[in-house]
């Protein structure tokens, strides 16, 4: 059975993947470990549309 929530999972981790490729072109010198603290460092700091924790992948 599909949770009626996977396409919102799936739809966070395309965006995930979208911002990343975005820092990848934004800091071509960066390795994976960099882009993975920019996404993270961008996720915590972001304003969110509702409270609670930001959940990190």
């Amino acid at each position: 059975m599909i949770s009626p929530l996977a396409p919102v999972d799936q739809m966070h981790l395309e965006g995930l993947a979208i911002k990343r490729e975005q820092l990848r072109r934004e800091n071509p010198q960066a390795d994976e470990i960099q882009i993975q603290k920019l996404l993270v460092k961008w996720l915590h700091d972001r304003p969110l549309d509702a409270p609670g924790r930001v959940r990190a992948l």
